[in-house]
């Protein structure tokens, strides 16, 4: 079915190559790779979506988060192809905050020779500080049954979100990551504007016919668990803030980390939200217009790869 594909990291000499990171000649690979035609602008899917005629081959391209190497790599290839994308930012980081979310990604792609190396420290130190609830926690723990609609996750993804989202949850995980950044002597007052657009960049975007949608206020990994009021209040302060920068109001939104329920999707349709975007390809049943089915780009990298290994005979 038609569904969009999804996009976070990318690098260059200014941009590290962290974990899924791609560089902007694999970019313009894989919009060749799935094909050209096959790709809308963000307008077109919206009218093709309004008036149900979006086609099974019918592809549009996202990217989340509002980073600054997007608009930095990303953008640069999509003006030469001619494309036009969603772009679901959250907006706590417009508004002078610093979510640990990035700073935390970035500190384990500079500070850690690789991705395992940073898993062992982080495990090593949960269970320090919390051994009997990671004990407790992990008992029983089967990775591979754990976010099975991201099959691209390692085993030791799987441990870490497990551990992150529900076992120690937001304020321990803090406290854990914290103090392994305290212990490297890592420095992140200056990352601000190294990791994320501005609202200039937001307007750039907006004038070049890109869509610039919702993605909640604080980027929260378990929205769905937070009572509807305050899932009210993180979707109404993203909403204003891009009302508010952009020379129209926004009107679609992708769920961070995968987390509603019906309710959310009630709240997001008061807003006036008209098309919105999952995180996976997996089935939804009864899937609603806020409810479009995404593949995220490591899934095409792995064809893409295949597809040359296949062409050399490999």
């Amino acid at each position: 079915m038609a569904h969009g594909l999804m996009f976070h990291h990318f690098c260059d000499e200014v941009h590290p190559k962290g974990q899924g990171a791609i560089t902007a000649a694999e970019f313009s690979a894989l919009i060749d790779h799935v094909g050209r035609d096959r790709i809308l602008d963000a307008e077109e899917w919206l009218r093709r979506h309004e008036r149900d005629r979006l086609g099974p081959e019918d592809l549009c391209l996202t990217f989340d988060d509002g980073l600054r190497c997007q608009y930095d790599i990303a953008l640069p290839v999509l003006r030469r192809h001619g494309l036009t994308a969603f772009w679901f930012v959250y907006s706590s980081v417009f508004e002078g905050n610093v979510e640990p979310l990035e700073i935390y990604r970035y500190f384990r792609t500079v500070a850690f020779s690789c991705v395992e190396d940073f898993y062992r420290s982080f495990f090593a130190q949960a269970q320090a500080q919390h051994p009997t609830l990671c004990a407790a926690g992990l008992d029983g723990f089967d990775p591979d049954r754990y976010l099975s609609a991201y099959p691209f996750y390692t085993r030791m993804d799987r441990q870490f979100r497990y551990l992150r989202d529900r076992v120690l949850g937001a304020e321990r995980y803090d406290g854990v990551m914290m103090t392994l950044i305290r212990e490297a002597g890592f420095d992140t007052e200056a990352l601000r504007e190294r990791l994320w657009m501005t609202d200039d960049q937001l307007r750039i975007l907006d004038g070049e016919g890109h869509r610039i949608g919702l993605h909640s206020y604080s980027h929260p990994t378990v929205l769905a668990d937070w009572p509807i009021e305050r899932q009210e209040e993180e979707y109404r302060r993203n909403y204003e803030h891009l009302s508010g920068v952009l020379s129209r109001p926004p009107q679609v939104m992708s769920h961070p980390c995968n987390s509603y329920h019906a309710e959310t999707l009630t709240l997001l349709r008061r807003l006036g939200m008209r098309c919105g975007f999952c995180s996976s390809m997996h089935p939804v049943a009864s899937r609603t217009p806020l409810e479009w089915p995404r593949m995220d780009h490591a899934l095409l990298m792995r064809s893409l790869l295949q597809d040359r290994k296949d062409s050399m005979g490999g």
